[in-house]
């Protein structure tokens, strides 16, 4: 169960009622980047509506849901599911006035977290920009949300996924088969039991981060 306090601030800051981002710092305290929530105004954004669909479609191998993105479907998608998840939440990767990808947490309950959809759609900041975006999630979700771990999935094939959460901290690497299914001529890749084998060689792996290894 979600703890309610926690969702009254997300439901806030999704309606655009309370201010709210998250600094990225490096490990020397740099100033990197910053985390700004989607909100309800974006759905009017239309170059951000666009961002997100491109990006989607750029990368649209690294999800288990495979499909053609148009903004018509992101609109929908995040008017209909985003922003009205609970304990879901979406963040734009910014560096000063440029927006690079994104990077968000859903299935928040008072005990665990899966991270999620981090994505990063263009150039620009430092390399280590999305290692330290995914640090500060982690952080104010144990600092915030009192989680007691952070979990994420990520392609047993997307090398540099693998790396960025390695150093992030997550550990566990429990791998699970994947099995491909096509509905309506979409492809979704749908996860098995640990340690169960794939008919079409794809795996993924289950990471985590335990709050009394993790970072806080």
């Amino acid at each position: 169960m979600l703890n309610s306090s926690i969702q009254m601030l997300l439901n806030e800051v999704v309606a655009g009622t309370r201010p709210f981002s998250l600094e990225i710092s490096s490990e020397a305290g740099v100033l990197e980047g910053v985390l700004r929530p989607v909100t309800v105004a974006h759905l009017d954004d239309h170059e951000i509506i666009r961002r997100l669909t491109d990006w989607r479609n750029q990368s649209m191998e690294k999800f288990l849901s495979q499909f053609v993105a148009t903004p018509e479907r992101t609109r929908n998608w995040m008017r209909n599911v985003l922003l009205k998840t609970q304990g879901q939440m979406l963040f734009l990767v910014c560096v000063k006035d440029q927006v690079v990808g994104h990077y968000g947490f859903k299935n928040l309950t008072s005990s665990e977290v899966l991270l999620d959809n981090a994505l990063r759609g263009e150039r620009g900041g430092h390399p280590k920009l999305f290692v330290w975006a995914g640090q500060t999630l982690v952080q104010w979700l144990f600092r915030e949300a009192v989680v007691q771990r952070v979990y994420a999935y990520v392609l047993a094939d997307n090398a540099v996924s693998i790396m960025m959460n390695k150093q992030i901290g997550f550990g566990g690497w429990q791998r699970h088969p994947l099995t491909k299914c096509v509905r309506e001529g979409e492809v979704v890749w749908e996860m098995g039991s640990e340690g169960g084998t794939s008919a079409e060689g794809r795996y993924c792996f289950k990471l985590l981060i335990e709050r009394s290894l993790g970072i806080i």
